[in-house]
Order: structure tokens, then C-alpha cells, then sequence
């Protein structure tokens, strides 16, 4: 029985090397057994990008106005969604307590202009009196009195006035007008609380214009304030807007949707929302998605063919070279490098390889002699999709 076991555990060792063996002796290829390549022309420029984030493009400014508390609205004259412009009217206050207050206020003034007519006619008799026999000092005393009246009613007529002068400025600003050109987000008519119990505006203007790119990272420091960034269309990778971070938050948002590129782990992180100052704007829209990558000079079309360091291969004795593709068979072939570029991992083919070219990514499983195709191959029904 227990060399009967021995066998088996030999057999079963036996059956791993010859496992082991095939795939180190057919490595790297596709499931038809070809080597994937790929033409120079379609890499030149290609690199590694460390971080990537989503985004999304939203105004440089939100205006909020809030409704005076003392004051009723008579008319509103925007929507939800339409454009304004600065100076275009938002809604109007009621005037209808002001306006009859400014008439009560110039009755009290003319009932205060009457009492000054009747002192002055007072005096004028005092002074008569003064001209005759009787007691002078009592009748100064009372032309005194007079004129005290007199001086009261001024200084209430002046008061009054001040007070019917704002309330005509109330109502000459009676509209309230925009003060930005933009689109109007929201209008809270009923008033109500935001999710952070804030009261809510009354209008929300969202300006248009001035963009910036809103994105959230998982880890503070990994961008920081100052730093240049490269903003890309989802829909089109080629349209690139260059940027700077102005600035970060340092209180986290709680988000269950991680933001980092090809990472989608549905857990729940803390956030921190950065914003991206473009240099310009021409192309996007507001709410649009795009990407945010670190700048390192990814988007700068460099002269020549630069590879991704991934692609060439260095021996012992200081040579380089690349896996190219010549009639269908795998080659190795000897480069000559120019540069390297230390922030974009990418290297200057000086001489050795055109752009018409086909390459393969560089394995030390590799040998010449493999065939190469342009294809790549799935496992899902067989099918082989162009690359």
C-alpha cells in the first residue's frame, strides 16, 4: 500500500514538471499562439501614467441669493436651466409697504412743516409784545420756547426724510438683477434646508465662461496644490487641456464611488476634493466627465521615435535592442538610444526601427523564430478581435 502511494505522489510529480516545462517553453503568447506586436507608429509617445482620476468640469462660481427674510416676492422671472445674463432681472420684492409708508411719512412731514409756521407766527406775536409795556423777561423766555419747537421740527422733518430716501432706494432696487452670466441651477421658492441643514437660496446661478475641473483623491498628498496636471476628454483621449491644481481640501467627503482609474473596488473611502485652473477651456462643457493625470510631459509630442522603456532590452555587453516583427516571424534587432526621458519612462530611438515598423513588449522568454500577429485573442466564443 505504500509504494503504491510513492507511485502516485510520483506520477503526480512527474505530471507538475511537465506543466512547469511547457509553460516556460511557450510563454508569453496569445491563446492562438502568436506573439502580439504592435506598430511603432501607434506607441510613439506612449507611457506610463501613474495616477489617473475622474473628473468633471463645473464653474469657476456659484452665485447664491438669498431672499430678505422681511420681504415678500411678487414676481420671479426665471426657471430652473435658463441662461442669464449680468444685469437680467431674477425676481422683484413687494413694494406695497414701502410705498405707503413714504405717504404716511410726508403727511407726518407736512404736519411738522405746520407746527413750524405756527411757532414762527407765535414769535412774531411775542415779539409784538416786547414793544409794549409788561414783563419782558417772561415773554423772551416764551419766544425761546417757540424756537426750540421750531428746532425739534427741523431736526424730525430731517430724519423723516433720511428714512423716505432709503425707502425709495428699496424700491428703485426693488428687482434684484444677476450679477454673473450664467445658467440658473435651482430656484427654492418654499425656502427648505440642504442635506447639511443649511437654508437653501433662493436662486442658484452657476457661472458659465470660466471653467474648472473638480476631481477627488483617496490619499492626501498624492496631488497637491501647485501641481500641473493634464485634463482629457473621455470621449476623445487626444483632446488635452493643460492645468494647475489651485487647490485641495483638506475635510474629506465620505463617497463610496472610488474616483481612481481601473480601480473600482465599491468601498467606502474618504475623499478629498481638489479643483484645476485651466490654462483653456475651448472644447468643454459644463458637467462634462474627463480624466486627470499628473503632468509629466506625457502630452508633449517629442521629435522622432521614443518607446516606453518596456520595449527595449539591454545585454551584458551594453547592447540594446527591441523584439521586432519581420515577415510574421519574431527578430530580435539592435537599436541605437539617443535620451531618456526620467518622468515619462520613455527612450530615443536614434536609428534601428521606422515607424512602419511592428514591435512587441520585451520578454526574456522570447526567442526568434515565434510568429507574431496584429490580433489579440479572446476566449469568450472563440473570437479573434483586430487590434
Amino acid at each position: 500500500m505504500k509504494n503504491k502511494t510513492k507511485i502516485i505522489i510520483l506520477i503526480s510529480v512527474c505530471i507538475l514538471i511537465a506543466l512547469i516545462g511547457i509553460y516556460f517553453l511557450f510563454p508569453k503568447e496569445s491563446n492562438n499562439g502568436n506573439i502580439y506586436v504592435q506598430k511603432v507608429s501607434s506607441v510613439i509617445g506612449s507611457s506610463y501614467t501613474e495616477s489617473r482620476y475622474s473628473g468633471v468640469v463645473e464653474s469657476q462660481e456659484t452665485l447664491d441669493i438669498n431672499q430678505d427674510g422681511n420681504k415678500s416676492i411678487t414676481d420671479i422671472y426665471v426657471e430652473a436651466g435658463q441662461k442669464v445674463h449680468k444685469g437680467d432681472r431674477l425676481f422683484t420684492y413687494d413694494t406695497t409697504e414701502a410705498s405707503n409708508s413714504i405717504a404716511q411719512k410726508k403727511l407726518d412731514i407736512e404736519a411738522q412743516n405746520n407746527e413750524i409756521a405756527a411757532q414762527n407766527n407765535t414769535i412774531a406775536d411775542y415779539k409784538a409784545e416786547l414793544n409794549k409795556s409788561g414783563d419782558k423777561v417772561e415773554i423772551q423766555a416764551r419766544i425761546n420756547d417757540a424756537s426750540y419747537a421750531i428746532r425739534q421740527a427741523q431736526n424730525t422733518i430731517k430724519s423723516t426724510q433720511t428714512e423716505i430716501d432709503q425707502l425709495n432706494k428699496q424700491i428703485e432696487n426693488s428687482t434684484v438683477v444677476s450679477t454673473i452670466d450664467g445658467i440658473v441651477k435651482e430656484i427654492n421658492k418654499d425656502g427648505g434646508t440642504d442635506e447639511s441643514g443649511n437654508q437653501k437660496p433662493l436662486i442658484s446661478i452657476t457661472q458659465t465662461g470660466d471653467l474648472r475641473v473638480k476631481g477627488t483623491i483617496s490619499e492626501m498628498g498624492s496631488i497637491s496644490e501647485g501641481s500641473n496636471v493634464i485634463v482629457r476628454s473621455r470621449v476623445n483621449e487626444d483632446q488635452v487641456y493643460k492645468g494647475t491644481v489651485a487647490k485641495v481640501e483638506t475635510d474629506p467627503q465620505s463617497n463610496s464611488n472610488n474616483n481612481f482609474y481601473g480601480n473600482d473596488s465599491g468601498e467606502t473611502a474618504s475623499k478629498y476634493p481638489f479643483f484645476v485652473s485651466l490654462e483653456n477651456n475651448k472644447g468643454l462643457m459644463l458637467g462634462q466627465h474627463v480624466y486627470i493625470e499628473v503632468d509629466n510631459g506625457q502630452s508633449t509630442k517629442k521629435k522622432g521615435i521614443w518607446l516606453d522603456a518596456s520595449f527595449i532590452v539591454s545585454d551584458d555587453n551594453g547592447n540594446s535592442y527591441v523584439w521586432v516583427s519581420e515577415r510574421g516571424k519574431l527578430k530580435k534587432r539592435k537599436v541605437e538610444l539617443g535620451n531618456t526621458d526620467e518622468e515619462t519612462y520613455t527612450t530615443e530611438i536614434k536609428s534601428g526601427l521606422s515607424e512602419d515598423d511592428y514591435i512587441a513588449w520585451a520578454d526574456d522568454s522570447y526567442s526568434e523564430g515565434m510568429k507574431t500577429t496584429t490580433e489579440t485573442q479572446t476566449e469568450t466564443d472563440g473570437e479573434t478581435n483586430a487590434s
